[in-house]
């Protein structure tokens, strides 16, 4: 239990939320979105409205329920739902932990071209994955100074770039960049959904802190939803005057953006590189974070009986530590996969972020079946819920049409080998024994 002197105030809270989402998944954005062009501008405001209610799913929960994380949320709709959803959503964030690595390796491309090979990429990805989970096991020390220092650094590139480089947004060029795809125009505006919507992963951070937070009655539900606000528009902001910067090839080829951005803002060389390093090392270093915090998911639906007990194995510095090299085991594997199929930085973020995203996507949507059912429990009736939840459903549901047929074919695929795998560890188990979670 944290002591109240330690613990985080609006400000502390705020800066938590803004920091996870924007410390990895905006560096990014502008390279995959010109893909498509600046019509991804409305896929951006639609995604934002839907990110909004999906916020507004964890604002509620974390004051209906004693744990509000997705996986616990599931498990109160249902053991079996639980279950699945506590696979879904550590090997999701796996996968998305493997894209923060590639997304920051883009970045550091600059100063080593190499980078741009896929084997070379691999290899520096699992060396990478394998470094900090021998990091991990001391703790965070350390490497979680630095994420603070180079996260606030990586906004303030951001932000300028947002500010700034409005003086030089061409608007003739926004418009010829608009759908450079080939795509109908309903097609441009779908394919940018998971990319987006990986940039808002992270809006449960400080529902599932709650404990950490001072007086989080008051506190999470404002500094969340500020936060997100906050991001929303730094994000938006942006992205768009890229768009309006640079031809969207350009845009393409260039995996450091928000570098090339400043790079073209001051007239200066240097400072493309000072960002970029910056913006690798926050990328980077964020990932031994997001490492930990996946081990922690894992511990959670190990206690419950979801995963193997293994994951639940403390060492004395108080590091999930059996969980950390189990987790490293998988993205070790995801990555030799990449390098199997050749992809280099785009393509393999890409692929990483697509399907992160759809798995991450069933526990977020039946954490708002769990505050439904929350109500029907109590005899409670709030039309408020209900339409939070429900346009929150729809944006979820609608996310996976914007996934390749090959992608939803995997999805399935790891879908069964899931199933397959918790009917074998309930085998294992006593009736009643998974599945026990307090509300």
């Amino acid at each position: 239990m944290t002591s109240e002197a330690k613990k985080l105030g609006f400000f502390g809270a705020l800066f938590l939320i803004v920091s996870s989402l924007a410390g990895s998944g905006v560096i990014a954005l502008p390279q995959q979105l010109a893909a498509t062009g600046s019509i991804t501008l409305i896929s951006f405001l639609l995604v934002t409205a839907g990110a909004l209610f999906l916020t507004l799913v964890y604002v509620r929960a974390g004051t209906m329920f004693k744990d509000p994380s997705p996986t616990a949320l599931a498990t109160y709709v249902s053991p079996v739902l639980g279950a699945k959803s506590g696979f879904f959503y550590v090997y999701g964030n796996l996968i998305s932990n493997v894209s923060i690595l590639i997304a920051g390796l883009g970045y550091l491309a600059m100063f080593v071209p190499a980078l741009n090979h896929p084997i070379f990429l691999g290899l520096t990805v699992i060396a990478l994955i394998w470094l900090f989970v021998v990091l991990s096991l001391r703790g965070v020390g350390l490497i979680a100074k630095v994420v603070s220092t180079t996260v606030t650094l990586l906004l303030i590139s951001v932000i300028i770039t947002g500010v700034v480089g409005w003086l030089d947004f061409d608007p003739a060029l926004f418009k010829q960049n608009w759908n450079v795809s080939g795509d109908s125009a309903g097609m441009a505006i779908m394919s940018g959904f998971a990319v987006l919507i990986f940039s808002f992963v992270g809006v449960e951070s400080i529902a599932t802190n709650n404990e950490q937070i001072k007086n989080p009655q008051k506190i999470v539900p404002i500094a969340t939803i500020v936060g997100f606000i906050i991001v929303a528009i730094v994000y938006i902001a942006s992205t768009t005057v890229i768009e309006g910067m640079f031809p969207a090839k350009e845009i393409q080829d260039a995996p450091a953006s928000f570098a090339l951005a400043m790079q073209h803002i001051f007239k200066s060389h240097l400072v493309g590189q000072v960002v970029s390093a910056v913006m690798a090392i926050a990328c980077i270093a964020s990932f031994m974070v997001w490492n930990l915090s996946s081990a922690s998911a894992a511990k959670t639906s190990a206690d419950n009986g979801f995963l193997p007990k293994a994951y639940s194995h403390t060492n004395k510095h108080g590091i999930y530590s059996k969980g950390l090299v189990i987790n490293g085991v998988i993205m070790t594997v995801v990555e030799l996969i990449l390098m199997s199929l050749g992809s280099n930085i785009a393509a393999a973020f890409n692929i990483t972020v697509t399907i992160s995203v759809l798995l991450l996507l069933f526990p977020y949507f039946w954490s708002g079946v769990a505050i439904v059912k929350k109500d029907l429990v109590n005899q409670t009736r709030s039309y408020g819920n209900m339409i939070i939840v429900g346009l929150s459903s729809i944006f979820l549901i609608s996310a996976f049409a914007s996934a390749t047929l090959d992608e939803l074919w995997l999805v399935i695929a790891l879908v069964m080998v899931v199933m397959g795998a918790y009917a074998l560890i309930l085998v294992k188990q006593k009736p009643g024994e998974a599945g026990k979670v307090s509300d």
